[in-house]
């Protein structure tokens, strides 16, 4: 036992196995620093024009007949995949330094699929029966992350994907509970003026928080991506509602007239692409003033499903 309690001891205190440690990390250390750095330049620099391609259409909404409020789900659903397909450049720190403008397109986007989440969670998919939000729309809503600027490696692709299955798991509950009573569902959409009325009124917010940002000539790019992101996802989810609520806006006469002129507007907003987004051309104003247009025509609708 004393024989071994020696080794132990030569073995943790031998210096000359401590100086050979102390290198190899110093070395792992130097190696991991100088591949961070060869990431950051030149690599990243050729990876990010794959990456730089921005939005110019948004993708038609497949319809679902089979259950009331499916279509509007679905809407979001797809929005969140299309976004995976075209790869998160939240995950690439290297990439979004050199080209910025999909980045903050895609942060643009993730903030409305947000608002959306939260408008089913608290407005459209809130059983008042049982009181309670679904379980796994509150969970999506957390998974779909709100700051990107955070000083830690995040898989913002791990977190995207769990809120998808998290909105699938809703969706199924809403399948098998479509025929029970409602205070025995445990998920429910409810396909109202009123709440639709609240859904608009919490878009619109959004938009008008990135509208309000204040820019330079180094970040006027930041916010023309990040509004017209908004408005892409908004585009994707509204196409949704079109289906799903088309009747209550027609009974609320406010389906013709405002809510196709509105996603004609968005679509023209969408359009605008441009090579290198400059001020002294306009560019930015164009948008924040299309924007504050879509915000305003959004008030409208709002106000007439609220008062018809």
């Amino acid at each position: 036992m004393k024989e071994l309690r020696g080794k132990i001891f030569n073995y943790i205190f031998n210096v000359r196995e401590w100086g050979i440690f102390v290198k190899r990390l110093f070395s792992l250390v130097v190696i991991a620093i100088l591949s961070f750095l060869i990431w950051l330049f030149p690599i990243s620099l050729i990876v990010a024009p794959f990456y730089s391609m921005t939005t110019t259409k948004s993708n038609v909404v497949k319809i679902h007949k089979d259950i009331s409020g499916k279509t509007t789900i679905m809407s979001l659903e797809y929005g969140l995949e299309d976004l995976l397909d075209e790869g998160l450049v939240t995950n690439f720190t290297g990439v979004n330094l050199w080209i910025d403008n999909k980045y903050f397109e895609q942060v643009g986007q993730l903030e409305m699929y947000r608002i959306a989440v939260y408008t089913l969670e608290n407005n459209l998919a809130r059983n008042r029966g049982t009181g309670g939000a679904n379980k796994y729309l509150v969970q999506a809503r957390s998974e779909i992350y709100a700051d990107y600027e955070l000083p830690i490696f995040t898989s913002y692709s791990t977190r995207l994907k769990q809120a998808i299955k998290n909105i699938q798991k809703y969706t199924k509950q809403l399948e098998e509970d479509n025929t029970k009573q409602m205070n025995d569902k445990r998920a429910v959409f409810i396909v109202n003026s009123d709440n639709l009325a609240e859904v608009i009124d919490k878009l619109k917010q959004q938009l008008q928080t990135n509208i309000m940002i204040k820019s330079n000539f180094f970040s006027d790019d930041d916010k023309f991506y990040r509004i017209k992101g908004n408005l892409i996802a908004m585009q994707k989810f509204l196409q949704g509602i079109e289906y799903d609520f088309k009747n209550k806006m027609i009974d609320k006469s406010s389906y013709k007239e405002n809510f196709v002129p509105l996603l004609q507007i968005i679509q023209s907003a969408i359009a605008q692409n441009h090579i290198v987004i400059l001020e002294s051309f306009g560019h930015v104003s164009k948008l924040e003033k299309d924007a504050n247009i879509i915000a305003q025509k959004l008030g409208e609708l709002r106000d007439k499903l609220r008062n018809g």
